[in-house]
């Protein structure tokens, strides 16, 4: 099993003391992860429901800052000598997939074949429009992008045959360390995602699932993976929780609650086939993500199986 946290990379505690706290403390306390999440920009919401959760709004605290995930990971990169570093997730239809391509490879090898990315087709129509991005065909051009990125990772000189993103005998680089690329992190629990986790995918990284929607993800996925020519153990099962200690809480999610509740909770989700957790916190400060990092190695992973 492995265990990671995002970093808080919105609001006030978001800075690169924060960010070099967080990566130290991870570090020393041989957590094997660190993850960013990204927004380009936040417009007001009209028609999108936050996380598809109809009538949820996204909170305040968001408009204040939110960091770019790439610049952030290589900064880390040369203060950490251990940690994978990865999106989750880059949302990326909202992208150009040569610049997310360069990048991708780029952090890769500063970090020394680190680096993970978590991609997504994103939720916020409102924030595609701004950035000049077709809503409506991002599933598309998400699976275009995937195979383009792939080929932009291997061999020059490079020729892609994409409707969107046609490549004609190109040289790319710099190369990733990891071959054939770094490990692609899917998101999204619809037949698409599945379908795309599937065909292009090291990893299904969904968030908050309930144990039912795994159990159900892993049949279709097992189906989805024998159509692509796949082996059925080929993913690994990446899951985004948020991890929060407070006993008034038990009850309300796997890992609300007590340290007792939430190894309860974590032994279930490995039982249904989970292999990296990537937990989310609440509140995201700076000091509520080092406690609660304190607290996990302290009282909850020395219990896990």
């Amino acid at each position: 099993m492995k265990y990671g946290f995002s970093l808080v990379v919105r609001c006030n505690d978001a800075t690169p003391e924060g960010f070099t706290q967080i990566a130290e403390r991870a570090e020393a306390l041989e957590l094997d992860s660190l993850w960013c999440s990204a927004h380009i920009i936040v417009p007001p919401q009209v028609r999108s429901d936050y996380a598809m959760v109809p009538g949820r709004r996204y909170p305040d605290h968001w408009k204040e800052r939110y960091w770019e995930p790439f610049t952030v990971l290589s900064y880390l990169a040369a203060k950490t000598e251990r940690l994978i570093l990865g999106t989750s997730v880059t949302v990326l239809p909202m992208h150009s997939p040569f610049e997310v391509a360069k990048q991708s490879a780029e952090v890769d090898q500063l970090s020394g074949g680190r680096f993970v990315l978590g991609v997504g087709v994103g939720w916020f129509a409102e924030e595609f429009e701004i950035l000049g991005q077709d809503f409506h065909n991002r599933g598309a051009r998400t699976n275009e992008a995937l195979r383009l990125m792939k080929a932009l990772w291997g061999p020059d000189p490079v020729h892609f045959e994409g409707k969107h993103y046609p490549v004609d005998t190109a040289h790319f680089g710099p190369k990733p360390v990891q071959r054939p690329g770094p490990p692609i992190w899917i998101a999204g629990a619809s037949p698409a995602a599945l379908k795309r986790t599937a065909r292009y995918g090291d990893a299904w990284h969904p968030v908050k699932p309930s144990l039912e929607q795994i159990a159900k993800a892993r049949e279709d996925l097992g189906r989805y993976l024998d159509e692509a020519g796949r082996e059925p153990d080929a993913l690994e099962y990446a899951i985004k929780l948020p991890l929060v200690f407070n006993p008034e809480l038990s009850g309300e999610s796997p890992t609300h609650g007590t340290a007792s509740d939430i190894i309860s909770g974590l032994e279930r989700y490995r039982e249904a086939g989970a292999d990296h957790f990537v937990f989310d916190l609440v509140p995201e400060t700076l000091q509520n993500t080092l406690d609660t990092m304190d607290r996990f190695v302290e009282e909850v992973r020395p219990h896990l199986g």
